[in-house]
């Protein structure tokens, strides 16, 4: 899905079609007006290229006999193209595959990896599965092998065939406890990810909790009671920083960063920043 002014590729596209706060991640405001937070639109597109897997929602086929007719959930990993349309590999053999066969409607529920619960942003998307066209077929899996390794895959191969989500026809997305939100799926398939949140071009969240441990061991310093830091999910105007208490509670702590940041390097040139104006406080506050 094409709309005015929204600029697509197509080699990408596949079908036209205090701080502390209330527990949340996903860039959900929730700490006050003057936090900068992406739009509702953009918040579902940065979770769609944060996360790695979703729950496939499909109807039980009749050949399925057991319980033919009930709604039914699998564990799928997907990519997107430029739109977000998702992209998956499905095994012929799987029993979501079969389904969709029959009747191809179904929901996509994901959640933002690296905080599960109730307080965590996820988002439900409505549409239809199909094939990819053969003609297709090797740009959706260059796509779907942009985002994942051959180590986690579901099936740990890719060589089955691409199928896509299409003609959605609403996303459900919600931010944390009552922050709750129909996307209109224009809106959404026309708004783009965060450059930050494209896995194709670069991963900080992985290299800001793995290659730059020291953040995570230097950030519990800057809040009381709190012994661990995860930062779990980052946009361009921020990051969810999931903080560890001294009674073994965790608690989602946004920071703002100090204007926006368009690839790893800023990412990290504002946590840096952060930390140092922190510690800076601490030491005058002693």
């Amino acid at each position: 899905m094409k709309t005015e002014n929204h600029e697509t590729s197509d080699t990408n596209v596949l079908f036209s079609s205090p701080l502390l706060r209330t527990p949340l991640s996903g860039s959900v405001a929730n700490a006050g007006r003057h936090y900068e937070l992406p739009t509702p639109p953009v918040s579902c597109r940065n979770l769609m290229e944060q996360a790695l897997f979703g729950d496939m929602c499909t109807t039980m086929a009749p050949m399925d006999h057991r319980r033919a007719g009930w709604p039914v959930a699998s564990l799928v990993d997907f990519a997107t193209d430029s739109e977000g349309t998702p992209i998956f590999s499905l095994s012929p053999m799987a029993m979501h595959t079969r389904n969709i066969k029959v009747d191809p409607r179904c929901s996509l529920v994901v959640e933002m990896p690296g905080w599960r619960g109730l307080a965590s942003a996820r988002l439900t998307l409505f549409g239809t599965v199909r094939k990819v066209p053969d003609d297709k077929q090797d740009l959706a899996r260059r796509l779907f092998k942009s985002k994942h390794s051959e180590e986690n895959m579901s099936y740990g191969t890719s060589e089955f065939p691409l199928y896509a989500l299409t003609d959605i026809k609403d996303v459900y997305y919600v931010g944390g406890y009552g922050q709750v939100k129909w996307v209109d799926p224009i809106d959404y398939l026309s708004s783009a990810p965060d450059k930050v949140c494209d896995r194709a071009v670069q991963d900080p969240l992985e290299l800001l909790n793995n290659v730059n441990a020291e953040y995570r061991l230097r950030i519990p310093s800057l809040y009381p009671d709190c012994s661990r830091a995860k930062i779990i999910a980052v946009d361009r105007c921020g990051m969810d920083v999931r903080l560890k208490t001294g009674e073994g509670h965790y608690v989602v702590q946004r920071i703002r960063f100090h204007g926006p940041a368009e690839s790893y390097g800023e990412v990290r040139d504002e946590v840096e920043a952060i930390l140092s104006d922190g510690f800076k406080k601490l030491r005058k506050s002693r």
